[in-house]
């Protein structure tokens, strides 16, 4: 006679009683949301859809933290159309959602545990300390805002909008480090870049009109990057893989400098970084791509004389105008700044008829955080250079090498972009608080910094080679 199969796991009358809570609970919602529903969809309805959908999101990602976190390099690359509106002319990206959600629960688990820990590196201390004066630097702005200004009730919004969105570019680059663990981790991350940007590349070339690739900001330098690094640090990479990646540069460099060449700040920080990742990668290998750079260059006299020309036509020498008008802020507020957005309200006062962003990160930084943040900004990118040297000499070939290199010459051009006008920590009245979804593509890389150094210390120690080894 056949047995009957006996349950894992008998449920009690406690189970029992949950199941029949949840499953009258959903017939209860399901007639509350059909009544709302039955007259247009309205706030009341998206609420009830949304609370129990974040639900679900924060159990998901208390679940599955590790692997939550290896979704924000995903929504920033592709999704942006699945944006939610505020109300008040600005959206909200899921990339900038997604990060949100995750600091908060990371926040709220070391609190619960009490155990305050990062992964270690030299550069959380200038994070944290540039953190807490951005968000030191609200209140001094407000403190000390002239009286005279023109007065917006929505303008604190729009502060600490910009405030948060800083805090979770620095957030997202913590989150990289300490839970990108594994090699294999890194280079799912390196895939993503590669085949999202290979898209990019091929809709922008083609011309081709999609809303789903977020191709702005520094996508170039972060598809060729990682594509040059693995051809000149992956000693076993099949040829026609080499190729292959060797194609999407050429792609990449013809689409961004001749397609696009007026702007600049597209394709002039992917040559800074492909000299930088070559230099951090070999000094003898650095020098000779140099000098082709170089003759190239000068071969193309013409060309960059060309670009010049179109950008003084298009008012490039008009930012010399507005770095000055800058200044004037900046020198009446030069300690903690105006606070996060907080120059805007200077222009639309007094400078009301040119009324515009400074197109300059560092000058964006000192207007907002005064000195004392334009320092310590200053100490983070030298320390990062120094933590990336420091990795590109101990990692050894292979995928740990490649992500070493990438993410320090990486970053030196992030920071050379920053003079040209693109931005590492976005402006809330240049490309929004909506561009966080692409500038947080160098934070991402920005955390290979830190996740390296955990890889590396804690890799084991290699073996000693054997006679035979030796001789062979």
């Amino acid at each position: 006679m056949a047995t009957r199969t006996q349950p894992l796991i008998r449920p009690d009358w406690r189970s029992k009683a949950l199941i029949a809570l949840v499953v009258l609970g959903v017939f209860g919602a399901s007639a509350v949301l059909g009544k709302l529903a039955s007259g247009g969809i309205s706030l009341k309805v998206l609420a009830l859809i949304g609370l129990p959908a974040g639900l679900l999101a924060l159990m998901f990602v208390a679940r599955y933290f590790q692997f939550a976190v290896l979704l924000l390099p995903l929504t920033a690359l592709i999704l942006p159309e699945i944006e939610l509106s505020t109300g008040t002319h600005t959206r909200l990206p899921l990339s900038l959602l997604l990060a949100l959600l995750l600091t908060g629960v990371w926040c709220l688990s070391m609190f619960v545990r009490r155990q305050w820990t990062l992964a270690p590196s030299p550069l959380n201390r200038p994070m944290l300390i540039f953190g807490a004066l951005c968000i030191f630097s609200l209140g001094w702005g407000i403190a000390w805002r002239d009286p005279g200004l023109y007065r917006d009730s929505g303008f604190i919004v729009t502060q600490i909008g910009a405030l948060v969105t800083i805090l979770v570019s620095l957030t997202a680059g913590m989150l990289v480090g300490k839970f990108v663990t594994t090699p294999r981790q890194l280079a799912y991350i390196f895939g993503l870049f590669i085949v999202c940007g290979t898209l990019m590349t091929c809709t922008q070339l083609f011309e081709i009109r999609q809303s789903l690739l977020n191709d702005r900001g520094l996508w170039g330098l972060w598809t060729v990057g990682p594509a040059f690094g693995l051809i000149i640090a992956q000693p076993r990479l099949p040829w026609y893989w080499r190729a292959l990646l060797a194609l999407l540069i050429v792609l990449n460099l013809y689409q961004t400098m001749v397609v696009n060449s007026l702007w600049v700040s597209g394709w002039a920080p992917t040559i800074v970084g492909l000299l930088a990742i070559t230099f951090f990668h070999s000094r003898k290998l650095f020098f000779i791509v140099l000098i082709i750079i170089a003759l190239a260059g000068y071969g193309a006299q013409s060309f960059f004389a060309d670009v010049a020309q179109e950008n003084v036509d298009e008012g490039a020498l008009q930012r010399l105008i507005i770095w000055e008008q800058s200044w004037r802020v900046t020198s009446e507020h030069w300690l903690f700044g105006t606070g996060p957005a907080g120059y805007a309200l200077y222009y639309m006062t007094y400078y009301r008829a040119d009324a515009r962003s400074t197109h300059n990160n560092y000058l964006d930084i000192l207007g907002q955080f005064g000195f004392s943040g334009m320092l310590v900004w200053l100490w983070l990118a030298a320390l990062s250079l120094r933590e990336g040297w420091r990795l590109s000499c101990r990692a050894p070939a292979g995928m740990l090498r490649s992500a070493a290199i990438v993410a320090a010459g990486g970053w030196v051009a992030a920071m050379t972009s920053m003079f040209f006008g693109d931005w590492i920590l976005p402006f809330a009245y240049n490309q929004g608080i909506g561009g966080y979804k692409y500038t947080v593509y160098s934070w991402i890389f920005f955390g290979f910094l830190i996740a390296l150094r955990q890889m590396l210390d804690h890799a084991p120690a290699p073996r000693e080679p054997t006679v035979a080894q030796v001789m062979l």
